[in-house]
């Protein structure tokens, strides 16, 4: 019974590494993902950054008394993340545009191993150029802007965290647009679901008066995603603090994940 385990395991962990190759074979050449993806990533942010500082430097714009460490990291959550995981969304709702997913579960017959793969490839290139626009960020611009910049320290524990958490957040984002990408393979739908709930409905619960729309605020997905990346946000963690947030908002895309994957095995994709 052992022996017959382990052969199990061997033979899916072999599926698993040719699904991985696979994908990585097709980002090769002149993939969207090198060219337009991380690049604009990377631009946006770095871009509003630089100019509200050199405005706030220029006394064109209120600086407000100068950037913080946990506030640096805003327009990578706002930005970089959902870019990135437009092209994990891209991808695994391409298998179904262009009828090639037929031909990859003929290969693959364990249909699972499709958003596995494409959550260990786009995980890692999502959470490695967001470490690197974080790092970039957090470094460079105080080296140009001191005056307005001097209190964001990379290497602070808040810099630190950051480094580390938002990399992690957005493989979770990437890991909840494959599972609705699996649901409802429509990118455009997907982008617009995710954007609706994180600017919409997380929005409109600000506006709820009293005690509940306070809860709703507390409860916000995205908003505890924030503040568990190292993110100031408005709210006070429920969940025991940025730790708790982040595992909170960890089970939540994990959980979209897992329902789209299982969704995937048991429907036809000729039905879609």
């Amino acid at each position: 019974m052992t022996t017959t385990r382990t052969a199990g395991v061997r033979t899916v962990a072999g599926s698993l590494r040719r699904s991985v190759r696979s994908e990585l074979a097709k980002l090769s050449g002149r993939s969207s993902v090198w060219l337009v993806v991380i690049p604009l990533a990377l631009i946006i942010p770095l871009g509003l950054n630089v100019g509200i500082a050199a405005a706030a430097e220029a006394n064109a714009f209120d600086g407000a008394g100068g950037m913080d460490t946990d506030n640096a990291a805003y327009w990578i959550l706002v930005f970089s993340t959902f870019i990135l995981m437009s092209a994990a969304v891209t991808a695994l709702c391409a298998e179904y545009k262009d009828k090639t997913i037929d031909t990859v579960f003929a290969i693959a017959p364990r249909r699972a191993l499709l958003p596995v793969a494409k959550l260990i490839v786009f995980g890692a290139i999502g959470a490695v150029a967001a470490g690197v626009i974080t790092f970039l960020i957090l470094w460079g611009i105080p080296q140009l802007f001191p005056t307005i910049w001097g209190r964001v320290d990379v290497w602070s524990a808040a810099g630190v965290r950051l480094l580390i958490c938002v990399p992690i957040y957005t493989v979770l984002v990437t890991a909840a647009g494959l599972g609705l990408s699996a649901l409802v393979p429509k990118p455009g739908l997907v982008v617009m679901i995710v954007l609706l709930w994180k600017f919409g409905i997380e929005v409109f619960a600000t506006f709820v008066p009293g005690d509940l729309g306070l809860l709703l605020q507390r409860l916000a997905p995205f908003k505890n995603g924030e503040l568990g990346a190292g993110q100031m946000t408005t709210i006070e963690s429920p969940f025991g603090g940025p730790n708790g947030s982040l595992a909170y908002f960890a089970a939540l895309c994990l959980a979209v994940f897992v329902l789209g994957t299982v969704r995937m095995t048991r429907v036809d994709p000729r039905g879609e």
